[in-house]
């Protein structure tokens, strides 16, 4: 295989600035083999052709594509034949046109993958070529009968056939849409890029052809619908319909928008880690709906490269974000406990691992009054003037300490933080995945610290204060409570019929509206993985679900949420890993400290309490 992508690219170097390789789809019917001619352009001088945007599916599934000599050699003359994945190979020959040519931009195929310089260059290259293309032509794979329904609605709903006389397309149910978007093109990270900046796009899905115009549509449309009714688009489709039109990140610094995208994009796939930056980061050059001049590598000080490892890329990147002035705050609320065995210090965060940490849903950011234990500018009555602490020059960020392994990508940051207790017992995990959540263990744990003098109210009343909404139906936490014992009951003693948690909890809360059940949802998810903990103090916490009785919950500056940390086992006693956030009752609005902050004199009690963490 090697010897045949050697010579397939033989001959055709891409040796300019905006060298790229162009595909000539030859002429074809379904059932003939597929063959192309490569050449090389330039994107100042190019001809006319479509970029394809697919997914490249399983490596391991591959099909046979003859690639002809570019010298205007008899087309019948053998060429040379090599691998594609078997999606770029249907790709190929459903797009292909039964008796003319067709140019194409296929990165599978006029990127030589094995060659790593001509990779970096020809990434830095992807957002212009397709920018340049004519057309984006989407390929979602070969339609079935759910497909079919699924484009005629999306196509009336943007071109309408009755005319006002209720003879157009009858939507198709919630679950066939919803069903359509599983494909996997809506889920991958490239994707987000290809479909944004086209010029125009089409999408084809075996026979049937939909104008991407027509998904923009969809995309208001559900914008309109209620609650109850509005379905869950994929990322790429919500993204493409809003870009380049003003919205609010937009008064944002480029690496902030950066942060939060990369967040909001976490769940997308990608065949290799790094695309996860790589495929947005030219996206993020947006401000107020016009594109700026500036260059993201130039910005970040990062370009594409893909000698470098994941944990690298991951590293610098998040190195680069606190250099260019984005909060600690901001990267910590992308963490994901999960990751302690890989090479990445425990900061950084991990953007292999899709699922999101749970916290967005607890709200917290209503209900804080500054951040945890500093109430209004904790810089001036906590953390600043602390002696023998180093930060940079305007004290407002995390000391990069470097990379210190050569065998590892690990880079620790000191910060500043305060210990609030250590844990010295945990409950079960919740996992909803496995319709588990252990209400009564937890409930018992509470009264446990209630018995031993702590003010913490019941556990539904701090479920309430942990998703920090204005309830619309008051009894809905408690109630839901309820129900999940009873359920756990039930399940233990087999007395029902066995269905998943979320779907008991979804059937039981829309009896009672969409709001009830968007706040026992809520619970849901900001309990799933964690488990509840008590520490030294008497506080009650709820914790990450790899958190372990000894563990120190800290406080650091300028972070909003609690983490838990761990011991290296290094010797140093502040130097530490973090295990993930908490929300820790009883010191998220200043409860404990309190004393202190009506009176700036008084800090020093505090001060004494600082110390320098390493966060390796």
């Amino acid at each position: 295989m090697e010897s045949e992508a050697h010579a397939v690219y033989r001959g055709r170097p891409l040796d300019l600035d905006d060298s790229f390789r162009l595909l000539q789809l030859l002429p074809g019917h379904l059932d003939e083999p597929v063959r192309i001619r490569l050449f090389s352009a330039q994107l100042s001088a190019a001809p006319s052709y479509e970029a394809l945007s697919y997914t490249w599916g399983d490596p391991t599934l591959t099909s046979v594509i003859e690639a002809l000599s570019d010298k205007g050699e008899d087309e019948h003359k053998p060429g040379v034949e090599f691998r594609s994945t078997a999606n770029c190979h249907a790709a190929l020959k459903r797009l292909r046109n039964p008796d003319a040519n067709r140019v194409l931009w296929v990165d599978s195929v006029c990127i030589n993958q094995s060659h790593i310089p001509e990779r970096n260059h020809q990434v830095n290259l992807m957002a212009d070529i397709y920018r340049a293309a004519s057309r984006v032509v989407v390929y979602l794979g070969e339609s079935d009968e759910n497909s079919v329904v699924v484009l005629s609605w999306i196509r009336e709903l943007d071109q309408p056939s009755d005319f006002g006389n209720g003879s157009g397309a009858l939507p198709p149910s919630k679950e066939a849409v919803e069903g359509f978007f599983r494909r996997p093109w809506f889920h991958r990270i490239w994707v987000i890029q290809e479909i944004s900046l086209a010029q125009k796009a089409v999408v084809v899905c075996g026979k049937d052809e939909v104008d991407w115009g027509s998904f923009t549509v969809l995309y208001q449309h559900n914008e309109n619908a209620t609650r109850a009714a509005r379905l869950e688009l994929p990322y790429p489709v919500t993204f493409a319909s809003r870009y380049n039109k003003p919205y609010r990140d937009g008064a944002m610094t480029y690496a902030r928008r950066l942060v939060r995208m990369l967040g909001r994009s976490r769940h997308c796939e990608a065949t290799d880690p790094r695309d996860k930056l790589y495929a947005i980061i030219p996206l993020v050059n947006i401000r107020d709906g016009s594109k700026t001049e500036e260059s993201w590598g130039d910005v970040l000080g990062i370009s594409v490269d893909y000698s470098f490892s994941v944990d690298r890329v991951f590293t610098d990147t998040a190195v680069a974000l606190l250099n260019q002035q984005v909060p600690l705050d901001d990267v910590l609320r992308h963490h994901v406990p999960g990751h302690e065995a890989r090479g990445l210090s425990s900061w950084v965060p991990d953007w292999r691992i899709q699922r999101e940490n749970g916290w967005r849903h607890a709200k917290y950011e209503r209900i804080f009054k500054g951040f945890p234990g500093f109430r209004g500018h904790p810089v001036e009555l906590m953390f600043d003037g602390v002696p023998g602490i180093i930060l940079d020059k305007n004290g407002t960020r995390p000391a990069v300490v470097g990379y210190t392994d050569s065998s590892t990508e690990r880079c620790p940051i000191r910060v500043h933080a305060i210990n609030v207790g250590n844990i010295i017992k945990t409950g079960p995990v919740c996992s909803v995945a496995d319709d588990f959540f252990p209400v009564s263990n937890w409930k018992q744990l509470v009264e446990e610290a209630r018995r031993q003098g702590s003010v913490v109210p019941k556990l539904e009343r701090l479920m309430e204060i942990m998703i920090a909404l204005k309830l619309g139906y008051p009894n809905s936490v408690p109630r839901g409570v309820r129900l999940i014992e009873r359920y756990n009951e039930q399940m233990e003693k087999g007395t029902c019929p066995r269905k998943p948690l979320r779907q008991v909890i979804d059937e039981t809360a829309s009896r009672s509206g969409a709001r009830a059940r968007h706040e026992m949802d809520a619970i849901l998810s900001v309990c799933d993985g964690k488990r509840l903990a008590i520490t030294d103090g008497g506080f009650v916490a709820v914790v990450p679900g790899n958190a372990e009785v000894d563990d120190a919950v800290w406080v650091l500056d300028r972070v909003r949420m609690p983490f838990v940390c761990r011991r290296t086992g290094s010797g140093e006693a502040n130097v530490v890993r973090l295990i993930g956030a908490s929300f820790f009752f009883g010191i998220m609005e200043l409860e404990a400290m309190k004393e202190h902050v009506s009176d700036v004199r008084a800090k020093a009690e505090v001060m004494r309490r600082v110390e320098e963490l390493v966060v390796e």
